[in-house]
């Protein structure tokens, strides 16, 4: 189900409006206070019209004050309905987030990407659950001289340990260790959770991107596919399954 947009407007209005409404509330007690005093003073010895005059100007600049806070309030509020819609874009598209752990449903699969950076002729990748033990593990060899294209590579999980028996549902995370030719690491590897965007979900004022079960901030998000005509998860880069 798809949340509703949050109208913001209203929300951010409340701290200017119970500002105005207090600074109201003490000008007039201020004129009543005032006029009093005018009526009562001594003719002899008028009040000096300095004083409630700055009076008067600090009234009108924190009045000012206020307005201004109101209308930036109002324009974040605004900015903030916009990027709430523009969040309703990413439903039904394929996303790979900053994030190497997934959701496994009970009996299902899960999707993994990463990202190779060059030199890399060994690649081996580790799905470890919840408790950091690790359920399975994949070794890949280049088979040219080269090595490794660089580029992103979808891992497709069918959900199984290396024995082939099903894991239990629960989260599971992909470590990736990239070698070069003389057997040394290679840095630069990116380890990306890739999911089907459901929903999205409002939280405390703050919307999520519900992710194949999982809830992620929309800046998480690094990459954004069209889902494909058939029932993979990934999008158009290379696949491995594991």
């Amino acid at each position: 189900m798809v949340s509703s947009v949050t109208d913001t407007s209203s929300v951010a209005n409340t701290a200017s409006n119970a500002a105005a409404s207090k600074l109201a509330s003490d000008f007039d007690t201020f004129l009543v206070l005032l006029t009093t005093q005018l009526k009562n003073q001594d003719p002899t010895s008028p009040m000096d019209p300095n004083e409630f005059t700055q009076q008067l100007v600090q009234f009108s600049q924190v009045e000012q004050q206020i307005n201004m806070n109101k209308n930036l309030e109002q324009m974040i509020a605004m900015l903030q309905a916009g990027q709430n819609s523009n969040n309703l874009n990413f439903i039904g598209k394929i996303v790979d987030v900053n994030d190497n752990k997934v959701k496994l449903a009970e009996g299902g699969s899960a999707f993994w990407a990463y990202e190779l950076p060059s030199g890399v002729m060994n690649v081996q990748y580790k799905i470890l659950n919840s408790k950091g033990e690790t359920v399975r593990t994949v070794s890949v060899s280049s088979d040219q001289t080269a090595g490794f294209k660089p580029g992103r590579v979808e891992v497709a999980w069918d959900g199984k340990d290396s024995q082939g028996n099903a894991v239990p549902a629960g989260n599971y995370t992909l470590e990736v260790v990239a070698k070069d030719a003389s057997g040394k690491s290679v840095d630069g590897v990116s380890v990306y959770a890739r999911g089907y965007v459901e929903a999205l979900e409002t939280v405390d004022g703050q919307q999520y991107l519900v992710v194949s079960g999982s809830k992620y901030l929309p800046e998480k998000v690094v990459s954004v596919f069209a889902p494909p005509q058939n029932d993979n998860t990934g999008g158009d880069d290379e696949e491995e399954a594991a």
